[in-house]
């Protein structure tokens, strides 16, 4: 009977019968289904639909209707993020408190950090902690984890509940798979890809480094997009094979500039989306998100249409969410009302029919969810001493396998000699070689594995972090044992974050006690707090650009070709652990 209600009172309104609850007047309608600017156009809004678009006013307004003025104004569907991690660093309230008064209604995110963290049951909070927000936060199903049980250990998120997961309305499809997995055929992907083709819903895909006939195999077995080219080219392939491509544009990567010629070289936009893959705080604080997006697409090229249908009406499509993405009877009142067409200069913000953003500011403070104090003691691992850290060796000395930082996020393999003391192998700053240890967190006694990274830089001291792709345990790099002990009994003592020590002093520190992954404090503290941490690394030596991302990456396994796991050194390619002592 309610939906029956429904439909009569838009019905209603739509003919001019019954008053609206909202009424925007006299905005420019940014026609995102034609690719037209409609002048001089009304919108009324009744029960969080809209209800009628046009010049009409005849019947809309009563005295409990409200009127939104919008002239020299445009209106536009709320923005859509299509590929996100809002389940590490920031709570989603916390996230949404900065992007909706941007323009950013809707986002789709993953949950595979908060599965290898805390499994299960922390999925089922995260998604609790996207309830009941000023966004409308749609969840991808983690897919393997870890991507490689053989040779690293998480919580995991078996297939019971993925089974319950995927069946939710609110979840979408299957989150990010690595495509070596799938062609693999590993047993876990193919039962999970079936489950998913069965229900209809989008597997999606992560394909860097696929081309050709493996790429083929890829979207053959159901994969339907990818935020992984970074080049024209590469998205060209896939949009040629029928994937989708989100244009990744954030924190971790920016290809924007790199694909933007794409536009150049196919009729059809519609497979093509913005994506931040992650926002970080600052991004998050002092660019937005989805509207800064829009800025960056004007500028390579893409007409302000096309880069505002990237937002909105192409990821509402492809997800099959037929109620979102344009301004036209029936959707979901998410109107986002801006200023200058090239600048998008947002001015307020509605979402499901209610006013929530005016002039870069929510109306009211979002709920925030209370994670319970299991989320706060999710590390099994009590206590780590210096003899954890040696690297047992009675020569003089040693030729080892290195982990050497190729990049940001791509590391190689290398050889190096190291000269051993009292029967174990130190750290050599002065060659750049520095020790590091991947320790499960899940373990109440030490489970580790040694390795030597190259290109870091540290003169002294150690970091240690729980933030780490794909598993979240614990990973230390430093220059003495001691040291690295001292930083990852700070880590345990706050219960997960990022901890930069000297001796014994701790130096700066950005504590993520929610499942060692997360922090209930505000964007500006922890947008602080990643720069204390990264200035307090500079400060002991370290060269590379950007220690946050780096040092997340060094364990993660989705990416060639050296990376060292909780069981030992990993050769990515040829999916075998190699000695550490060559």
């Amino acid at each position: 009977m309610e939906g029956q209600r429904t439909v009569r009172r838009l019905i209603e309104v739509a003919l001019g019968e019954g008053p609206a609850d909202l009424v925007v007047i006299g905005g420019t309608l940014v026609n995102v289904c034609t690719g037209e600017l409609q002048e001089g156009v009304n919108l009324a809004i009744a029960e969080g639909r809209i209800a009628y678009v046009g010049e009409e006013l005849r019947g809309l307004v009563s005295e409990e209707t409200r009127v939104l003025k919008a002239h020299g104004l445009f209106l536009a569907p709320g923005f859509i993020d299509p590929h996100c991690h809002l389940d590490s660093i920031y709570q989603v309230a916390e996230y949404a408190r900065w992007v909706v008064p941007r323009g950013t209604t809707t986002a789709v995110t993953e949950a595979a950090a908060m599965a290898n963290a805390a499994g299960p049951q922390g999925v089922k909070w995260f998604v609790e902690d996207t309830e009941g927000l000023p966004l409308r936060v749609f969840v991808l199903s983690p897919s393997m984890v870890p991507p490689f049980p053989e040779f690293e250990s998480s919580k995991g998120f078996p297939y019971e509940a993925f089974e319950e997961l995927i069946s939710q309305g609110r979840c979408l499809g299957l989150g990010e798979t690595y495509w070596p997995r799938v062609l693999d055929r590993d047993p876990r992907a193919m039962e999970r890809y079936a489950e998913v083709l069965r229900l209809g819903k989008r597997l999606e895909g992560h394909s860097a480094g696929a081309r050709g006939r493996r790429l083929q195999a890829y979207v053959a077995a159901g994969t339907s997009s990818c935020h992984e080219a970074t080049h024209w080219e590469e998205a060209l392939e896939r949009l040629r094979l029928g994937m989708a491509v989100m244009i990744r544009e954030g924190y971790i990567r920016r290809e924007l500039q790199a694909v933007a010629p794409v536009r150049e070289a196919v009729k059809d936009l519609r497979g093509l989306m913005l994506c931040t893959d992650f926002a970080d705080p600052e991004m998050v604080m002092e660019s937005g998100c989805m509207d800064e997006l829009v800025r960056r697409a004007i500028a390579c090229g893409f007409t302000p249409m096309e880069a505002l249908q990237m937002v909105t009406i192409n990821p509402a499509t492809y997800f099959g969410l037929r109620d979102l993405g344009a301004l036209a009877p029936n959707r979901r009142a998410d109107v986002v009302l801006f200023e200058d067409l090239e600048r998008i200069r947002v001015k307020a913000v509605i979402k499901d029919g209610e006013l929530v953003a005016e002039d870069g500011r929510l109306l009211e403070e979002p709920p925030r969810y209370n994670y319970p104090p299991e989320a706060y003691r999710t590390f099994a691992l009590k206590e780590v001493r210096p003899s954890d850290f040696l690297v047992p060796y009675h020569g003089q000395e040693a030729r080892v396998k290195v982990m050497e930082v190729a990049s940001e996020t791509i590391t190689r393999a290398a050889e190096a000699v190291l000269k051993a003391s009292g029967g174990n192998i130190p750290s050599d700053p002065g060659q750049d070689l520095l020790k590091m240890a991947h320790i499960s967190k899940h373990s109440p006694e030490p489970r580790l594995a040694l390795g030597f990274v190259k290109g870091i830089g540290l003169r002294e001291g150690a970091v240690a972090t729980s933030l780490i792709w794909d598993t979240n345990n614990i990973l230390v790099v430093g220059v003495t044992e001691e040291e690295m002990a001292f930083a990852v009994q700070r880590l345990l003592e706050h219960q997960g974050g990022l901890f930069v020590v000297r001796g014994k002093e701790l130096l700066a520190s950005l504590p993520l006690p929610i499942c060692g992954i997360i922090s209930p404090r505000p964007m500006e503290e922890l947008a602080r707090g990643i720069r204390d941490v990264e200035r307090a690394c500079y400060d002991l030596g370290c060269k590379i650009p950007r220690p946050f991302l780096t040092l997340q990456t060094l364990p993660f396994t989705g990416l060639p070709f050296l990376r060292l796991t909780d069981q030992g050194l990993l050769d990515v390619r040829q999916r075998s652990l190699v000695e550490l002592i060559a």
